[in-house]
């Protein structure tokens, strides 16, 4: 099992420096061991989902996440504010030695802890943790940001995703017929800079300072990543869960999401559909509060749900206009659950929730699943 360790080892340093070095963090509290992900023909029945936690508070969500028993949990993004101080209640500049003091402070925490020696994570990143509340492919420690992020959540020394440029990730869990297809999109370091409003109140006096980048050349996920994903998106499963960090569907907020985005927006729609994707279901954070939306693109019906503020939330996001929504908003603290009926009839149901802080069930939305096609 790996341990998150905030110290980083170098060869140009005596042996007994670092054993005393490990000898200190072995002797404090670090992050329990992760648990390795479910086997591959493991059945899931029961996923959930979150972000927004500030690394510094109590996280008491984590033990009703961990309560409620779930195969595995999903952190969507800013798993720490890396950027903050929450003193100066002002972002600050970001080196190596903060983003590694910032994560640690998560591993101590005995919240992340109890949730972590008990449910299997898997991970992606939003601006935040990434280490900048506007950086994208331009930011210069995305390289140390990503081997401090994936040394945190315990991914392999021989993996792909250490391979390649970001941290893009995917899944296949169950046997055939109950297969449950997990993809975590990387929404940053291939991220050209958004087109900023001339207004701070946002494009078309929205609530974000965003304005729709329609230059072609913009990328929110960079060539090999949308590659990669149709790859992905052709692999048989029963369902399929896309993971983004920010929301896909939402458009009128003028924030941080795939709306700002809307050429990219719309080639994910058309991948999705000409994939012949089915049963495929869009995750995502960001945004401090939680909802569920629907939208109709052709013959392709795609639902959402947002799960958002761990430790905190903000009303007037959860006020903002959207026109897709179908459930929805709460503005408590939340984390969300995907649950599987396999046996259900005439085909198998997943429900979508959103759950409060003690782990009940806020609204929920019910998907029948498409048997006609399971690739």
């Amino acid at each position: 099992m790996r341990r998150f360790s905030l110290t980083k080892p170098t060869a140009r340093l005596p042996f007994a420096f670092w054993l005393s070095i490990i000898t200190l963090f072995v002797a404090s509290p670090l992050q329990a061991d992760s648990l390795p992900l479910p086997e591959s023909n493991k059945v899931l029945t029961r996923i959930t989902m979150g972000s927004c936690a500030y690394q510094w508070a109590p996280q008491p969500v984590f033990r009703a996440i961990a309560d409620s028993k779930p195969d595995l949990y999903l952190s969507l993004g800013d798993a720490i504010y890396a950027d903050y101080d929450p003193k100066k209640k002002a972002p600050y500049e970001v080196t190596e030695e903060t983003l590694r003091r910032e994560w640690q402070l998560l591993a101590d925490s005995a919240d992340w802890q109890y949730l972590t020696s008990r449910v299997p994570v898997m991970a992606t990143w939003d601006n935040h943790d990434y280490g900048h509340y506007q950086a994208g492919e331009e930011f210069p420690l995305k390289n140390i940001s990503k081997e401090i992020f994936l040394d945190f959540f315990g991914e392999p020394e021989d993996s792909a995703r250490r391979q390649r440029p970001g941290i893009y990730d995917a899944k296949v869990f169950g046997p055939e017929g109950q297969r449950v297809q997990v993809i975590l999109l990387d929404t940053r370091s291939f991220k050209t800079p958004p087109e900023l409003a001339q207004r701070p109140e946002g494009a078309d006096g929205s609530l974000g300072k965003f304005a729709p980048n329609t230059d072609p050349e913009a990328s929110l996920l960079g060539a090999a990543q949308w590659q990669w994903l149709e790859q992905q998106l052709r692999k048989p499963a029963e369902v399929r869960l896309l993971a983004s960090s920010t929301q896909v569907i939402a458009d009128q907020k003028g924030m941080d999401e795939w709306g700002a985005y809307p050429l990219e927006r719309q080639k994910l729609f058309e991948l999705i559909e000409n994939t012949g994707a089915s049963n495929l279901l869009l995750l995502s954070g960001n945004v401090h509060f939680t909802e569920m939306v629907k939208i109709q693109f052709g013959n392709l019906e795609l639902v959402e749900l947002t799960s958002s503020g761990l430790t905190h939330t903000k009303t007037e996001y959860a006020e903002a206009a959207n026109n897709y929504r179908i459930s929805g908003p709460y503005d408590g603290i939340n984390f969300g659950m995907i649950e599987i009926n396999w046996n259900a009839s005439p085909s198998p149901l997943v429900k979508l929730a959103a759950m409060n802080e003690q782990g009940r069930k806020v609204f929920e939305h019910v998907v029948q699943l498409s048997t006609a096609d399971r690739k």
